[in-house]
């Protein structure tokens, strides 16, 4: 219930674009009030036009997050603020930093490993501010913390390593997530060794992985993931990837996570999650998240996984999860 103060259940920043319209009709079919916000209000009125057609409660506001003025004072009359803006690695902590100011909760669908860093290291900030911040809050990040978590619990003790995998189908690698990727190259390869993180050239830890039926190049990259699968494991030893946006795979047209875990002694288990359409698999997932964000939760800095436990992901998106082998490596 919205208290006299508030006046809506979520402020949606970057709601015009292709993950935020998605977030937004997810939120409202929640039956949470929306109020869309962007830097062009033309495309936000559209969408609240649409979504209230549909009995949504929901109004749009013009604003760049980079205006800490004004984002503060619209933030300050949501219950949550829910981010779909990026570069992340850019955007996250002023959003952040405002939502800290008002006493919102703040949830953002980053998968950059700066960007998820640096929410998380906020925990003592937001548990000063009564704030819940929860970051990751998409398919990848959110499909492999599941997968990890339910791993490391089969396997009954810390795993030695870790490596874990997104594959969005081919006909669903946006361009957002190109984008993304080809903002990350410049960063290079980063892996926990030996519980420190280690940079490395671009392309320098590429391998193969056998997930979704089929053998699959992939690229390690400076992913959120990378954070998420090591706070999930507390492995020392940690890798994470995405396949080669060329790679043409003759697969079942899924979007696919995947997570293995490796005993010292050499004990390996794996598995994968399967959805149809990642990024509605992932707004659907954010969207829920929110709605148990803004049920109450507790305060301080979280992965969904870790404040809302490894099965929410499960059933909100259908996610098919299957074991893989277990053969020693």
């Amino acid at each position: 219930m919205v208290t006299a103060d508030k006046v809506h259940d979520v402020l949606l920043l970057g709601a015009a674009g292709s993950s935020g319209r998605l977030v937004a009709r997810e939120l409202a079919d929640l039956g949470l009030s929306i109020r869309l916000a962007g830097r062009r209000l033309e495309p936000l009125a559209e969408l609240a036009g649409e979504l209230a057609a549909s009995g949504a409660t929901v109004d749009s506001v013009m604003v760049d997050v980079t205006e800490s003025d004004k984002l503060r004072a619209i933030a300050a009359q949501a219950r949550m603020v829910v981010s779909t803006v990026g570069p992340f690695v850019r955007y996250a902590a002023p959003v952040l930093d405002a939502c800290l100011a008002v006493q919102v909760s703040y949830l953002d669908i980053a998968n950059e490993l700066m960007a998820v860093r640096e929410v998380l290291s906020r925990d003592a900030d937001a548990k000063a501010r009564g704030v819940t911040a929860v970051t990751g809050a998409g398919f990848g990040p959110g499909g492999t913390e599941s997968l990890v978590l339910g791993l490391v619990e089969e396997l009954g003790e810390v795993p030695d390593m870790v490596r874990v995998a997104t594959a969005p189908a081919n006909s669903h690698v946006s361009t957002g997530v190109r984008e993304t990727i080809t903002a990350l190259l410049p960063v290079g390869e980063i892996t926990y060794v030996e519980s420190a993180l280690v940079k490395a050239p671009f392309g320098t830890g590429a391998t193969v992985l056998n997930f979704g039926g089929a053998p699959r190049s992939m690229l390690p990259v400076p992913s959120g993931d990378l954070e998420v699968a090591q706070r999930a494991s507390q492995a020392r030893n940690v890798s994470a990837y995405f396949s080669d946006p060329s790679q043409r795979i003759d697969g079942d047209g899924l979007s696919y996570a995947y997570a293995e875990v490796v005993t010292a002694s050499g004990r390996r288990l794996a598995a994968q999650a399967g959805v149809d359409d990642a990024i509605r698999a992932g707004a659907a997932f954010a969207a829920d998240v929110a709605r148990w964000v803004w049920s109450g939760a507790a305060t301080g800095s979280w992965t969904p996984g870790r404040l809302f436990g490894k099965e929410l992901f499960r059933s909100v998106t259908g996610a098919e999860v299957t074991a893989l082998s277990e053969e020693p490596v």
